[in-house]
């Protein structure tokens, strides 16, 4: 009863967004339109889609890339983000945040990779998700860095911060390395959103927030070890440890210690069969892991959406889940303009 009183109007809300969403032959209808231009047009008439794509009039879609497309689509993502904050408790605000710590991260490693390329002052990169601007960066500083000092002070106050000062060259030398900057900087997140799970909540929440996070780093080091042992053989094993997330959930030290020992990734498969991911990996291909990553959270997700009590693990579920749909129909765009694979069975999933 405090659940529903407490999270009532956000669940309410959350359930009113989901029940817009895209459904699967919805999603097969678009794939069979002859170009992205008529798929967005479509999409600025679908109730799940139209607040961002309403601002551009019709017509306007005479040519689009994949960076337009996304940029067009998760605006729509910043638009229900905010209207959800509205009814987010304010204990609640620093979880409910995590979007913009996502955003942040993304905005800071454009701007890394933007320096490596020697480009300091253009834009060659495409921009971050507009609600980086609602977080702690000097998101205008960021743009415009030419150098890593430059950087380092945009970023000062973030929860990166950090990890990019620990990463500073000497004066003189390289800038990091953008895989290794990457991985410091997801872990960082990890830290930071394990911190509030363990430190603010309790109970149901807490369980829900810990599996999400745990399952999420426990998959992506598996990925992570099946695709090193893949396609980069030679790479020592003491250096596994550099990649990977050094967070466990149910994947404890020592097995994963031992996948990293395996010899390839056929002996990585059969390891994972005294794991208790033994049922995850069962026919599955390299190339298709980080697809059943997608669909493990996604199942998760919808499964603490529809049967969980309301909490404001309701609100990040949803969010993920909006996520997921904003990727098939990048999936779906794609299929028109450039003729990819239709990802059908994931456009199922997502729209059932």
């Amino acid at each position: 009863m405090g659940a529903e009183m407490r999270y009532g109007a956000l669940s309410a809300k959350v359930h009113a967004l989901y029940g817009k969403r895209l459904r699967t032959q919805e999603f097969a209808w678009l794939a069979s339109l002859k170009d992205e231009a008529e798929i967005l047009e479509a999409l600025r008439q679908h109730p799940g889609w139209s607040k961002a794509l309403a601002q551009h009039s019709p017509g306007s879609w005479s040519y689009v890339g994949r960076v337009e497309v996304e940029q067009a689509l998760r605006e729509e993502l910043r638009l229900e983000y905010l209207s959800l904050t509205h009814y987010v408790p304010r204990e609640d605000q620093p979880l409910m945040q995590f979007r913009i710590r996502v955003a942040e991260r993304t905005a800071i490693l454009n701007a890394l990779r933007r320096l490596k390329a020697g480009n300091g002052h253009g834009s060659a990169m495409p921009e971050a998700p507009r609600i980086v601007l609602r977080g702690k960066l000097d998101h205008k500083a960021l743009q415009t860095c030419t150098s890593y000092d430059q950087l380092l002070a945009a970023v000062r106050g973030s929860i990166y911060y950090s990890v990019l000062l620990h990463l500073r060259p000497e004066a003189g030398g390289p800038l990091p390395d953008y895989t290794t900057a990457e991985c410091l900087l997801r872990t960082a997140y990890f830290s930071h959103m394990f911190r509030i799970a363990k430190q603010t909540y309790r109970g149901a929440t807490q369980k829900a927030l810990l599996q999400a996070l745990g399952g999420q780093v426990d998959l992506l080091n598996i990925i992570h070890i099946l695709r090193l042992k893949t396609y980069f053989p030679d790479i020592p094993q003491e250096d596994y440890l550099t990649i990977l997330f050094p967070f466990h959930y149910r994947l404890q030290p020592e097995q994963t210690r031992r996948l990293c020992a395996a010899a390839d990734a056929g002996e990585v498969f059969e390891l994972l069969e005294h794991t208790p991911y033994r049922d995850c990996f069962e026919g599955v291909e390299v190339q298709e892991a980080e697809e059943y990553y997608r669909r493990a959270m996604y199942t998760f997700n919808k499964h603490q959406l529809i049967c969980a009590p309301p909490s404001i693990y309701t609100a990040m579920a949803y969010l993920d889940l909006k996520e997921m749909e904003m990727m098939v129909l990048v999936n779906v765009i794609e299929s028109v303009k450039y003729g990819v694979p239709y990802h059908a069975g994931l456009a199922e999933l997502v729209g059932a």
